[in-house]
């Protein structure tokens, strides 16, 4: 019984599986435009993101440059003070020195991390938005290839539906060649009696005749 059980789950969940993949399938399309659109959306929080570590990035640098200009002029202080023998001053000044230079060190290595976490993030955000440019112009092909399959689609049914008219205007159309056709071959017939009552040839073989005079003058003229 366990085992029927089992069995009848196992077909429920192959039957919503199916039912999922069918829905998924038919708006393939659409989900494909929303799942770029979450990546551009994504893409822009990136960018901001990274505009913000460019910005924490070049006031931490300008706050380098300012520290090292402080720490240079304390450096050129000391030097004075030991060029004047005021060991007890100068060691003063050293002590702030070497408070200032381990300071200084450290936002040289924040400002390091800084630069380092900026260029990954280029990299990244560049590698996004190629493949966010090629799924674009999958998108834009599968959207014109999808309505080019359904204007072929009407137009076949359309064919179908109308095929039986389509036979019978060609039927009339034969129709109508044919009474032209022997509206032609009466006349000719007509002109044909008359010019054999006058003695004359019909008007076919009189051109027949003319074209072969024609050649036969043109053989027997002298060349230049």
């Amino acid at each position: 019984m366990f085992y029927l059980i089992e069995k009848l789950a196992t077909a429920v969940r192959g039957g919503t599986r199916e039912v999922l993949e069918t829905a998924v399938d038919a708006n393939a399309i659409r989900i494909l435009g929303q799942e770029m659109y979450e990546c551009e959306s994504s893409l822009r929080e990136a960018k901001q993101h990274l505009a913000q570590v460019m910005a924490d990035k070049l006031r931490l640098q300008r706050q380098l440059e300012v520290q090292k200009t402080q720490l240079a002029a304390k450096e050129n202080l000391i030097c004075r003070y030991l060029e004047q023998g005021d060991e007890a001053a100068a060691l003063a000044q050293a002590d702030d020195f070497s408070q200032h230079e381990a300071r200084l060190a450290q936002q040289q290595r924040q400002h390091d991390q800084l630069h380092a976490y900026e260029q990954r993030l280029l990299q990244t955000l560049k590698s996004t938005a190629n493949k966010l440019e090629h799924y674009r112009a999958e998108l834009r092909m599968a959207q014109a290839t999808q309505h080019a399959q359904q204007a072929v689609g009407k137009l076949s049914r359309h064919s179908n539906v109308h095929s039986d008219k389509f036979a019978r205007m060609q039927d009339s159309l034969e129709r109508i060649q044919q009474r032209h056709n022997a509206f032609d071959d009466q006349m000719q017939a007509q002109q044909d009696i008359a010019a054999y009552l006058n003695g004359d040839l019909p008007p076919a073989q009189q051109v027949r005749e003319q074209a072969a005079k024609v050649l036969e003058r043109l053989r027997n003229a002298p060349r230049p």
